[in-house]
């Protein structure tokens, strides 16, 4: 009895899986990994810090207004007489000038009709004419040509000094104008001054400028 109730326990045959059921077996599922809300939150900052320096930038760039520079380009004269004589020292002349205006915003500049004054030895002034008003564009440059200023000696008030300079041949003179206007960008008005000093000498022999300097 003993040897009918042992079983025999055989090796069982252990068959391969195919590439079949490889390829459609059991998929095994793994839980997505989420963000930590913190990164989130880091992200979501970056991106406000980088659009608003964007915008601080675009707002530096065109809202930024800047006064307009202007210059003498060229001067000349007409009609010159003068006389070193110590006991009636005098001149006479008329200055012909060209003037150039640019603004650099993004906004056109309107101006006031203007005063330009020539000024002798830094104290007085000699000669003086009106630069008439306009409009130039955004970043453009607006030349004014043919601005006439007489000049004499018999404006000065005090002629001291005034015989030597002659005799010597040369006088010393200034151009100064401001030009008073508004810049209008993106809605935005504001009134800005432009200013104009330029040195030059006369060379009374000769009856022109030299040594024009603007600053």
């Amino acid at each position: 009895m003993a040897d009918e109730d042992r079983m025999t326990l055989a090796p069982t045959e252990i068959y391969g899986r195919s590439d079949e059921e490889q390829q459609n077996g059991p998929k095994i599922w793994r839980r997505k990994t989420e963000e930590p809300p913190g990164n989130c939150l880091v992200y979501s900052l970056t991106i406000i810090v980088i659009v608003f320096a964007v915008c601080l930038i675009l707002s530096l760039i065109f809202l930024r207004i800047s006064k307009p520079e202007i210059e003498t380009v060229s001067i000349s004269t007409r009609d010159l007489l003068f006389s070193g004589n110590s006991t009636n020292p005098y001149f006479n002349a008329t200055l012909v000038s060209d003037i150039s205006i640019r603004n650099s915003n993004f906004g056109a500049f309107e101006f006031e009709d203007t005063s330009l004054r020539i000024v002798y030895a830094d104290h007085e002034v000699v000669g003086e004419t009106t630069i008439g008003g306009r409009r130039v564009e955004a970043h453009k440059t607006v030349r004014v040509t043919g601005i006439e200023a007489e000049i004499g000696s018999f404006r000065l008030l005090n002629t001291r000094g005034l015989d030597s300079d002659l005799r010597s041949g040369f006088l010393e003179l200034t151009s100064v104008a401001q030009v008073r206007g508004r810049i209008k960008v993106m809605g935005r008005r504001k009134w800005k001054i432009g200013v104009m000093s330029c040195t030059m000498r006369l060379n009374l022999n000769g009856r022109f400028i030299q040594n024009l300097l603007c600053d």
